[in-house]
């Protein structure tokens, strides 16, 4: 049978949820799909354009929010930004390595995962101005991205025995939440102070 794209990608996001990046080699996806390392050539450009595929895998259990093109009032606009920067965590904690992946990808090419690029259109819908709205999606995608990927490698030097004791689930999340509310407080402030400016053409 001929190898096909699905099985590529289906192969690599086994490697990268059980054994994480380190092992996800172009060498070591061959092998384990029993072809030549060339072979899967005809179906990703390169290892780059593999991670771009499975960034997306990951992230696709978050549901896009809501928003129709008009205003968002900001109290609206912060309970969807909270929801979906907590579902956009679990997404990248469900898969070991996840916060690491979403990251490259989104260094490559910022508008390349649409449910990081929600977090600015949230912004922009409750009407913050154009590179205003883009700052502030873009901290809240660092906020998440960096406390996730600390919290992945703790853990995984803790599995290796290198670190004495990692933070238990609940504080984890317990801390990611606090930190959050302090992000969507200065964003309370943001819309608030937006909101009427877009209507006026400042940006």
């Amino acid at each position: 049978m001929a190898l096909t794209r699905e099985q590529v990608i289906d192969t690599a996001f086994g490697i990268l949820r059980d054994y994480g990046i380190a092992d996800l080699s172009m060498r070591r996806l061959a092998r384990d799909l029993n072809v030549q390392p060339g072979a899967l050539y005809w179906h990703v450009k390169n290892k780059q354009d593999l991670l771009g595929v499975l960034a997306v895998m990951i992230l696709k259990p978050v549901k896009q929010p809501a928003v129709d093109g008009g205003p968002a009032t900001p109290p609206a606009a912060i309970a969807s930004l909270r929801l979906h920067c907590r579902q956009i965590r679990q997404a990248l904690l469900a898969v070991r390595d996840g916060a690491e992946v979403v990251a490259l990808t989104h260094t490559l090419d910022p508008l390349a995962l649409p449910s990081l690029q929600g977090l600015t259109e949230t912004f922009a819908a409750a009407g913050v101005t154009g590179t205003r709205a883009a700052w502030a999606g873009r901290a809240l995608v660092h906020y998440i991205l960096g406390t996730v990927t600390q919290e992945q490698t703790r853990s995984g030097l803790a599995q290796a025995g290198l670190l004495a004791e990692a933070p238990g689930p609940l504080d984890e999340t317990e801390a990611f939440n606090f930190g959050l509310e302090l992000l969507l407080s200065g964003s309370t402030e943001l819309l608030h102070n937006d909101g009427g400016q877009q209507s006026r053409g400042v940006d």
